[in-house]
């Protein structure tokens, strides 16, 4: 129909043996015990720990932190000499709930904060603010939430003779800043249970070291408050101790000691609920609230909201706020209409273009503070990546990027095209920027090239990932029940998500078409199964092939949804049973009243839910995806996407540098389909030949690349895990690049460049990806000089945990690609895949996991005499096998 978007939809793939004994071990339903392999949790003991979480297994926050004890010391010296602290926060909510926190925490010092002003300043502490500090008597700056990147102001704060102690969360940049003491959870290890906080949660574990070492517990419950507020808000993954503790605070909540809270729920009619709340509820309905006072730059309101014990104060800025986000919901409205009407004047190719760029006029005048509201609900629209423009009358654009699609990463987008912006920073999945407007037709330019090379056009559209297949009947309170152990849901830590097929649409109509939140109205639902009396079909989907089913006979009884491998997980583990009485159920689309009118017959995607009305609880179904029912035949083996890379022509991709995106580019792929010995089927490999360099290398090791200034000239490519920037005095200014005797390109090289020197901050993650880097820089003479910078490296059980995660979201495995984004060698991304069962026969041998990690640390401490006998002899061995014909 032409009124249902298209979708992507990926089925996660049924262990029906261990989902059976994994059940068994547990207690649990098969159905809960499948969601939880989806999660990556195959042991009994794992399981139990994620269904009930136990405290005593975290390790102390001082053994992740090597920084806690000493910025402990620093703030219990600074309290018991009463010197004047200032505690610098951020806007949004994470970073509100931070300075509530603190400040609480700090009652007993001369303690105050500072915000920086969305509209004026920005993101961050900056020189102007140290300045002011220094000179009211400011003895020690605390950052929440900021201050990773603030070198300039806080090496400005140390001249001062300041102590600083940084708590923030976001990515490292290639320099720390010079502070006294650092907490930062991306400093950790990915398997350390602290990594997904976000700066609530630092600002948390330092108040509860302060209040151990002062023997001062009275903050606990109120502190544990605003860290479920702010982690649920700024969408940190809701996984290691997140979950843990956002767990307990979700159950303290709707009886908040914290004031501010209470004055919000009751603005929202929810205060006295007698059950614990849900994640979204704070992400839709609490987080909103104290964003929007940030967003339109009040933030010292939210800050009085959360820290006073007045309930008359707290209610009146509670209602403040509350007309403050419909003022918000209103500008995301006008916004949101402005841009998809120039989306449509323009007539975008989205699965040419596979970004989404969108600009502001100065008459316009869109709020920079809500355009990252409007850049989300487009990405999800869409499906693609989304960076949004408000453009100033001075000519000053502030930008904000959301992801769309898990196959993008806007932070890397974002460094591709620094050399543009004025300010940048951001994550994987958003980001901001600044730039002047005449750089903007070069910024979306590059933008296209960047997702060119990144993303694939059946890739620009929405995806749903989809957890089981189940049939209505089968929907019932009790499971209902137990799917709240998975709780609480969120990022990181998704709702589960089931699929029903040919559905009966037996009523159908659109509501809430109000215009404050949106223009785009919902869609209500009565659903019902199909008419078919003694067929169960809620089967999870097994396997994508067409391949005949082992083991069983031709005479065995099957279902449209036992097509070779989509068997229910019931009818697999208890036999196939006659359907319960059907009954139909109603389901929501929020912000989907755009599909309709719907066909008779759908399929759909979607998360359970439950409203108790009048003392009756009912079950209610909120579609994520649906599509019009697709023929038994096709529904039982929905296509898979493209892996392979090819021109129109059906030709192979060509290579140039151009393509390298801080990785080897990348021919045809050849996909991996695995055993039949009681493995895993293997993920679609893509690897693609190496090639051979041929240019003369000279090379030289280095300490300082400082050394190399007085004869550096001509093009370098400066590469390597965590490079700094380095600044060329002569360096020309983004609007009028000229060329000049010194050229310095990072990170990949750029078509049309010949280049003089090659400097390695590290070795590149194995000798295939060195080779395509030489091969990409092509020189009559090329200089390699070898910092040797130290990389880490997961653990076994840390790498296994990040495969999982990323085959939840991935149908294929991009060696080269994913190999040089963690840093890893392709042999260590197999034996990983491996271990985890997948056989990978396309693939050579390789050692266990164990062993290809040590000779993953064995590369990276190579000398570059090993190196360059590594690249001579496998020169020598290509040019043999030329020889003799292979």
């Amino acid at each position: 129909m032409a009124g249902i978007p298209a979708q992507r939809w990926l089925f996660h793939p049924v262990d029906k043996l261990t989902a059976q004994s994994l059940a068994e071990a547990v207690g649990i339903s098969p159905v809960l015990a499948q969601i939880l392999l989806n999660r990556g949790l195959s042991s009994p003991a794992a399981v139990q720990q994620y269904l009930q979480p136990d405290p005593a297994h975290l390790p102390p926050p001082s053994q992740d932190f090597a920084d806690l004890p000493l910025a402990v010391d620093l703030l219990d010296e600074a309290i018991r000499r009463q010197e004047p602290i200032a505690i610098c926060g951020d806007y949004d909510a994470d970073g509100m709930t931070s300075t509530a926190l603190l400040l609480r925490a700090l009652q007993d010092a001369p303690v105050h904060y500072r915000i920086p002003s969305r509209m004026t300043e920005g993101y961050g502490l900056n020189s102007r603010m140290v300045q002011e500090l220094h000179r009211e008597g400011v003895r020690l700056i605390l950052t929440v939430d900021n201050g990773i990147s603030a070198h300039e102001p806080i090496q400005l704060a140390k001249a001062l003779g300041l102590t600083v102690i940084v708590t923030d969360h976001h990515d490292l940049p290639p320099q720390l800043p010079p502070a006294d003491a650092i907490l930062n959870p991306k400093q950790l290890p990915v398997s350390s249970p602290y990594r997904g906080m976000a700066g609530v949660g630092v600002a948390y574990l330092l108040a509860q070291a302060l209040a151990e070492r002062r023997g001062d517990g009275h903050l606990q419950r109120v502190a544990l408050e605003l860290f479920t507020v702010g982690t649920i808000a700024d969408l940190a993954p809701l996984t290691g101790v997140n979950r843990l503790w956002v767990r307990q605070g979700l159950n303290l909540l709707p009886t908040s000691q914290v004031a501010g809270i209470r004055a919000l729920l009751q603005v929202m009619g929810m205060q006295g609920s007698l059950e614990g709340l849900r994640p979204e509820w704070i992400g839709f309905g609490l987080g909103p609230r104290i964003n929007a006072v940030g967003r339109i730059g009040r933030a010292r309101m939210g800050i009085q909201l959360l820290t006073t014990d007045d309930p008359q104060q707290a209610e009146k800025l509670a209602r403040r706020c509350e007309r403050l986000n419909q003022v918000r919901q209103q500008m995301c409205g006008r916004i949101e209409a402005e841009a998809l009407e120039q989306i449509a004047q323009q007539g975008r190719d989205l699965q040419q273009e596979r970004v989404l760029t969108i600009l502001g006029s100065p008459q316009q005048k869109w709020h920079k503070g809500v355009i990252g509201i409007v850049a989300s609900r487009l990405a999800e629209r869409f499906g693609c990546p989304v960076f949004i423009g408000s453009q100033s009358r001075q000519g000053e654009i502030s930008g904000s990027a959301r992801q769309g699609i898990p196959e993008f990463d806007v932070f890397q987008a974002l460094e591709f095209c620094k050399d543009l912006f004025t300010k940048h920073g951001g994550h994987p999945a958003a980001g901001g920027f600044s730039l002047r407007a005449e750089d903007w037709p070069f910024f979306e330019e590059r933008l296209r090239q960047f997702a060119q090379q990144q993303l694939q056009p059946e890739q620009i559209q929405p995806l749903v990932q989809i957890d089981a297949e189940v049939s209505l009947s089968d929907l019932t309170l009790d499971l209902y029940r137990e799917l709240q152990h998975l709780q609480p849901c969120g990022i990181g830590n998704p709702e589960p998500v089931f699929y029903s097929r040919n559905l009966q649409v037996l009523q159908q109509q659109r509501f809430g078409s109000g215009p404050a939140e949106s223009l785009r109205p919902h869609l209500k639902l009565l659903l019902r199964d199909p008419a078919l009396p003694t067929q169960r079909s809620h089967g999870l989907r097994a396997t994508r092939t067409e391949s005949s089913c082992p083991g069983r006979s031709d005479s065995a009884a099957k279902t449209p949804s036992d097509d070779c491998g989509v068997a229910s997980i019931t009818d697999a583990l208890v036999g196939i049973t006659n359907a319960k009485p059907q009954r139909p159920l109603w389901a929501i689309r929020w912000r989907g009243a755009e599909t309709h009118p719907l066909p008779e017959r759908v399929d759909v995607a979607y998360t359970l839910k439950a409203k108790t009305w009048q003392g009756e609880t009912q079950l209610e179904l909120e579609i994520v995806g649906i599509r019009p029912a697709q023929e038994a035949a096709t529904a039982g083996n929905p296509p898979l996407e493209k892996t392979a890379h090819r021109t129109p022509d059906g030709s192979k991709s060509p290579i140039s540098p151009a393509s390298l995106d801080a990785t080897p580019p990348m021919p045809n792929s050849k996909p991996s389909t695995g055993s039949q010995r009681g493995t895993e089927p293997s993920p679609l490999l893509i690897w693609r030949p190496t090639p051979q360099p041929t240019q003369p290398l000279r090379w030289q090791a280095v300490d300082r690349f400082s050394v190399l200034w007085p004869q550096a000239q001509g093009t370098i490519l400066f590469y390597g895990f965590r490079r700094p920037s380095l600044v060329l005095s002569s360096r020309p200014t983004a609007r009028y690049r000229e060329r000049r005797y010194l050229t310095l390109h990072y990170d990949r090289p750029q078509a049309g460049h010949r280049y003089d020197q090659l400097w390695l901050w590290s070795w590149p993650p194995s000798l295939d990806h060195l080779k395509w880097l030489l091969c990409c820089t092509p020189s009559s003479e090329l200089l390699i000089a070898v910092h040797q910078q130290a990389v880490p490296l997961p653990s076994a059980t840390g790498l296994q945990r990040q495969l999982r995660q990323y085959l939840q979201t991935h149908s294929q495995v991009d060696l080269l690609r994913l190999a040089q984004q963690w840093w890893l060698s392709p042999a260590v991304l197999v034996a990983g895949l491996r271990s985890l069962g997948y056989t990978c026969p396309d693939f050579g041998p390789t050692g266990s996991l164990g062993e290809e990690l040590e000779a993953q640390q064995a590369w990276y401490s190579s000398s570059w005499q090993q190196v360059a006998a590594l690249l001579q002899r496998s020169h020598l061995d290509s040019s043999a096998a030329e020889v003799h014909g292979d």
